[in-house]
């Protein structure tokens, strides 16, 4: 299966020609929905060739995400009269890819869908600071992961919001994982928020919670894939001296994921650690800038206001990927192979 979108106004014959009145319908399975291109397509994993072209500025940007807000091309810097390419591989879950742009005075020439062909994918184990998060103002890591890998990489977030290792397995999360991953895929496996959790969800650090983990880690290495334990990432929880401290640092669950990292001997990618020095390194104010913090009335949903220190904005999202992808690096996983 292939697509090949034009949006110039010059025809191409090799090319859908498509234009700002092309509207999606369910018959024709393609077109745009408001300021969003959306394409139907099986489940799967496609290779995505964008080209784009600045005309109108010195220097114009580009910003992509794809459907649910997974966030592909951040900030392209692209100089008047210059063409822009990029590929990358995305996986698809719900049947369609929806492209939406961000631009300042670049056009979009062309999209090229095709299925990829054996890619690596990334399976992303986790709750709400990691999950593809579909509303304004949160984001999950996960779906800034993305960005940071060339073609032949897809990510294919499974986390979902308020889940504990132990509740992800019980509700199925973890088999449907199994169903599809596959020799030289990995698991990247963040848990520890709800497993502090007082109800059935908990797990208790140093038994249950790693008893849990394991499971994980046993499963994916019977289908020839690899595991990452990946510490639960720092609540903004500051002490009087610019510390985080208490519950921003997870109790016990960080070093019992550290532990059986090492009894195991699995890659572990200390998240815990990174991202507390990057909150005490821009201090108290600054890094709420990661965070959901909103004025009253800046959000409709938050009438009041919000002071969230767990979840992410898209930027704060952006940056704990990019901790991750550091993790990657220093780990020596050989999809640093991969990384733009």
């Amino acid at each position: 299966m292939a697509f090949k979108f034009n949006f110039e106004p010059v025809v191409k014959d090799d090319f859908t020609n498509v234009s700002s009145s092309s509207l999606y319908s369910k018959e024709q399975g393609y077109g745009f929905e408001t300021f969003k291109f959306r394409v139907d397509v099986p489940n799967g994993n496609y290779d995505i060739k964008l080209v784009l072209r600045n005309l109108k500025k010195d220097v114009a940007s580009a910003t992509i995400m794809v459907f649910p807000r997974r966030l592909m091309i951040k900030d392209a810097q692209i100089k008047r009269g210059d063409i822009y390419e990029e590929e990358f591989t995305v996986n698809v879950k719900d049947e369609k890819i929806i492209f939406e742009f961000e631009t300042d005075g670049s056009e979009v020439c062309s999209i090229e869908i095709k299925e990829a062909q054996n890619p690596i994918v990334i399976y992303l184990a986790g709750d709400s600071t990691v999950c593809d998060q579909e509303n304004l103002p949160y984001a999950g890591w996960g779906q800034a992961l993305g960005c940071f890998f060339k073609r032949g990489v897809s990510v294919s977030n499974h986390a979902y919001s308020g889940r504990s290792s132990k509740s992800f397995i019980e509700e199925g999360r973890l088999a449907k994982i199994l169903e599809n991953i596959k020799e030289g895929d990995y698991l990247f496996i963040q848990f520890g928020h709800n497993d502090q959790k007082d109800d059935k969800r908990y797990t208790e650090a140093n038994t249950t919670f790693k008893i849990m983990l394991k499971v994980y880690i046993d499963e994916v290495r019977k289908r020839g894939a690899v595991p990452v334990l990946v510490t639960p990432v720092a609540r903004r929880h500051f002490d009087e001296n610019g510390k985080i401290v208490g519950s921003g640092l997870h109790f016990d669950y960080p070093k019992a994921t550290r532990d059986l990292a090492k009894e195991e001997n699995v890659f572990l990618i200390d998240l815990l650690q990174m991202s507390a020095r990057l909150y005490e390194r821009l201090g108290v104010e600054e890094s709420k800038k990661l965070f959901v913090h909103a004025k009253p009335g800046e959000y409709p949903q938050f009438p009041e206001g919000v002071e969230d220190n767990t979840h992410f904005n898209i930027h704060g999202a952006y940056e704990i990927a990019k901790l991750v992808v550091e993790g990657i690096k220093k780990v020596d996983l050989k999809l640093k192979e991969y990384l733009r």
